[in-house]
């Protein structure tokens, strides 16, 4: 005689490290694939030991922003590989979704950093707004957005497990995403701009042009994995892409991996010191001539 499925209340009651029952929904839409797991929390470790030398090795301090992303992701990813056996466990969602929430936060603020350190190099009139702005506006505003989603995230896994209405919590969650989603789409016309107004100096200069090569590639992960994340919950906690892991792989995973890779594999502080150097040595040409004038 087939068994008949447990209610939320029994799940939650017997405790929730238990194994996926298709007959009962958990908070993912799916049981969590142990084998993206474990490989996403080794490339995020990895990526995360290669950006702490990287800013130890140049003295860079501003660099630490892409480990500790990178360390975020790798507790995120384990939480999702240890629920592959407890996939109804809230607090194991619950940090996985926070986690991969916060830490791209991290790598946006070095991306926005990279922008200011670019603009002095190319001179000032070539932006609209001061370097620093940069930094106080968009980092600002991704705090905001981030504070907006947690709430609506934790109010949604709360709801789950209560068994009551997730959309308040879910609509929330919704409007941070957007307005990020917003923030990172001006950011990127922004740096367009600087690029476009500045390419001559770029072009002429091996590691700028790798620097913004690399920036470019970095921002464009970032806008598809935010993209898809609006879209995501926009559809709900139980739309086609967010119960698809193969989506959350795609598009938020190795999105977020690669425009972490880019940086380690063209590291924005190597490159502004070799930039510097460039600088100097083109300068040393014309005090010379000036010297035998």
């Amino acid at each position: 005689m087939p068994s008949t499925p447990l209610s939320r209340e029994r799940i939650l009651a017997e405790g929730t490290c238990r194994s996926y029952d298709a007959r009962e929904e958990n908070p993912y839409g799916y049981p969590p694939s142990i084998a993206p797991g474990v490989v996403f929390s080794l490339l995020f470790g990895l990526a995360m030991l290669w950006h702490a030398y990287q800013a130890y090795r140049t003295r860079t301090p501003w660099l630490w922003v892409y480990a500790v992303g990178a360390l975020g992701e790798v507790i995120g990813w384990i939480a999702r590989a240890v629920a592959t056996g407890c996939s109804y466990s809230v607090p194991l969602f619950q940090m996985q979704l926070a986690a991969l929430i916060i830490s791209p936060n991290f790598i946006t603020a070095g991306i926005y950093i990279v922008l200011s350190r670019l603009i002095p190099f190319v001179g000032t009139d070539k932006s609209p707004i001061r370097p620093k702005t940069y930094l106080y506006i968009f980092i600002a505003v991704d705090i905001i957005s981030l504070a907006i989603q947690a709430a609506g995230g934790g109010k949604a896994a709360i709801g789950f497990a209560k068994g009551t209405d997730t959309s308040i919590g879910t609509n929330i969650m919704v409007a941070g995403i957007i307005f990020q989603l917003v923030s990172i789409i001006i950011f990127e016309l922004l740096f367009s701009l600087v690029v476009f107004k500045s390419l001559p100096q770029i072009m002429a200069s091996r590691s700028l042009s790798m620097l913004c090569g690399a920036t470019t590639i970095s921002v464009a992960a970032i806008l598809v994995r935010s993209v898809y994340r609006t879209i995501e919950l926009l559809q709900g906690w139980r739309g086609d892409l967010i119960t698809k892991e193969r989506y959350f792989i795609a598009l938020d995973g190795t999105m977020i991996l690669v425009a972490l890779l880019v940086y380690n594999l063209l590291n924005p502080g190597e490159l502004l010191r070799k930039a510097d150097q460039e600088k100097a040595f083109d300068a040393t040409p014309e005090t010379l001539s000036n010297d035998e004038k």
